[in-house]
């Protein structure tokens, strides 16, 4: 017997993948997330570094401005906090907003817009021993140990490369002044920062491009299903043909019921027959409301005789009306001479 891989041989069908998307499986790798609030702090911070600085120092100047010329109270105590606080939130609050859109935009960016309420019902199969076991061992859960170790391996190996090559400037900074200090700190770890960002984007298109491999090989279709699927959006063909059947009695009926009212019966004489009307000053031409061949035609002819419509035989004209002319349209030009000296020898039998 055939694998589920081998007899699933068949691309998803769109229908497939919206459902799946529906309940919120869609490629994503949390790796992308981490490098871009990685990499978008470090540009972040170099562009915002001199104004939170500067911003930070305002704030702790006022803050030790007020402990050395206020009595401390617990009302000025708690004036001083609130200040520092509205001074501190109004630097970080920007920088924390810019890192929020850096990882929603991460997360659009990989599989669009996905609101899925599915995914977070509660679901009581994750209970199931057997079923966990089957994750634990499963191609994903290997894929996950694998990325965490080549992560924890090549981050903590390039952190030691650039810790190593960061120790002269390390021991020079330790003798320098504060700010001095400061700056050679905030350049060594936005490089370690940098490197470690550029590594785990490396890493998150990687993870991102098996999340893909994976969902699409877990959404693979055996013939059967695209059958099934085709059979429900289309509707059961022996369904489909009895619609059909009825909608074809329907309108043979509507059909009939306009026989009574034609002004004659053209026929073949036996195969076929073609009922015309004609109503003057209310149509540019006579119309056919109702053809038929074999049994319809003779039952046309049959209602037609019952309610004392004309029955007239003409070959010619019989055929290239039921040829050429649709229920309920007017007849073409080529044909309103023919027509005409019927229709008035019908009205000549009507005055006798």
């Amino acid at each position: 017997m055939a694998s589920d891989d081998q007899e699933k041989s068949e691309k998803a069908s769109p229908k497939r993948r919206e459902e799946a998307r529906k309940k919120g499986q869609v490629p994503k790798s949390r790796e992308i997330h981490s490098a871009a609030l990685i990499l978008g702090g470090v540009l972040g911070f170099s562009i915002t570094a001199p104004i939170v600085m500067s911003q930070m120092r305002k704030v702790m100047v006022q803050t030790w401005s007020g402990f050395s010329s206020t009595p401390m109270t617990e009302t000025s105590f708690y004036h001083l906090a609130m200040t520092q606080l509205s001074g501190t939130l109004s630097v970080l609050i920007p920088v924390m907003g810019m890192l929020g859109a850096i990882v929603v935009a991460a997360s659009f960016g990989q599989h669009g817009w996905v609101w899925s309420t599915e995914a977070l019902a509660p679901d009581w199969s994750r209970l199931n021993p057997m079923k966990g076991a089957k994750k634990f061992f499963s191609l994903q859960a290997a894929a996950e140990l694998i990325k965490t170790l080549i992560k924890f391996i090549a981050v903590g190996g390039l952190s030691y490369v650039v810790i190593r090559q960061a120790i002269p400037a390390i021991s020079t900074a330790m003798q320098a002044e504060p700010s001095q200090m400061l700056a050679i700190a905030g350049e060594k770890i936005s490089k370690l920062a940098l490197t470690t960002g550029l590594l785990i984007a490396f890493l998150g298109a990687a993870d991102y491009l098996f999340q893909w491999w994976n969902l699409e090989r877990s959404l693979r279709m055996t013939k059967q299903e695209m059958k099934e699927e085709m059979r429900q959006s289309e509707g059961d063909p022996m369904i489909r043909a009895r619609v059909r059947s009825a909608q074809k009695e329907m309108a043979r009926k509507r059909m009939m019921a306009d026989v009574p009212k034609a002004d004659v019966v053209l026929t073949n004489p036996t195969t076929l027959a073609v009922a015309l009307l004609y109503q003057h000053g209310k149509m540019k031409a006579p119309k056919v409301v109702a053809k038929g061949a074999g049994f319809i035609a003779e039952r046309i002819r049959e209602i037609a005789r019952q309610h004392g419509v004309p029955v007239i035989e003409n070959k010619p004209l019989a055929r290239a009306l039921f040829k050429g002319v649709k229920i309920g349209d007017p007849i073409p030009s080529k044909l309103y001479r023919a027509v005409a000296e019927i229709l008035a020898y019908v009205y000549r039998l009507r005055r006798t």
